[in-house]
C-alpha cells in the first residue's frame, strides 16, 4: 500500500465521516468501476467530475472525493478505504493480520494464535485474514503490518541456504 492511500487514510479517519457514508462510497466504485475510471479520467473536466460526486456520494465525503479527484488520486481509493478500516481497527483496540498457510488451520489453531497475537500487541482482538499459499510447501507465515514472522518450510530451506552459502 502506498504511503499515500495510508495519509489519506488517516486523514478521513480524523476527518469523522460516517462509517455508512464511506462503506456505501467504496461499495459504488467497486460495484460501478466505470464510475472511479470516471473520475479519474484526466479527459473530463473538474468540474463535471465535482457534479458527478454531488449526485452520486453521500453529502459527507464529497468534500473528500473532490480532493482526491482534483489530486488525481482516485486510484488510489480501495487502498484509502483499507487505512481507514485499518484506522478504525486500531481504535477499537482489534489487530489486523494476515495468516499465510498451505493447510487451512483448525478453529483450536486459529484461537491459539489469534490469542499469542494479543498477548504479543497487547490487544484485545485479532482479525485474520487467511491466505492459503501453496507455495510454502508447510507451515505458516504471520504478516502484522510490516512485521513477519515466517513458520514455512520454505522460509526454513532458505534460511538454511543463506547459512550455507555464508561459509
Amino acid at each position: 500500500m502506498m504511503q499515500a492511500a495510508i495519509n489519506y487514510g488517516q486523514v478521513l479517519y480524523e476527518l469523522s465521516v460516517p462509517e455508512t457514508a464511506i462503506e456505501d462510497t467504496a461499495l459504488a466504485l467497486r460495484s460501478v468501476p466505470e464510475l472511479k475510471c470516471v473520475l479519474n479520467s484526466p479527459v473530463i473536466a473538474g468540474s463535471s467530475k465535482h457534479r458527478i460526486i454531488d449526485r452520486v456520494f453521500p453529502s459527507e465525503i464529497r468534500t473528500f472525493l473532490k480532493v482526491l479527484v482534483d489530486r488525481r488520486d482516485m486510484d488510489l481509493a480501495d487502498d484509502i478505504f483499507k487505512a481507514w478500516r485499518t484506522c478504525v481497527s486500531r481504535q477499537e483496540g482489534i489487530l489486523e493480520a494476515s495468516l499465510f498457510y498451505v493447510t487451512e488451520p483448525e478453529e483450536e489453531q486459529l484461537h491459539e494464535i489469534k490469542g499469542v497475537l494479543c498477548k504479543k500487541y497487547d490487544i484485545k482482538d485479532v482479525r485474520l485474514r487467511l491466505v492459503q499459499d501453496p507455495g510454502l510447501i508447510g507451515g505458516f507465515i504471520i504478516r502484522v503490518g510490516d512485521v513477519e514472522t515466517d513458520w514455512s518450510i520454505k522460509g526454513r530451506l532458505k534460511e538454511l541456504e543463506q547459512k550455507i552459502m555464508r561459509r
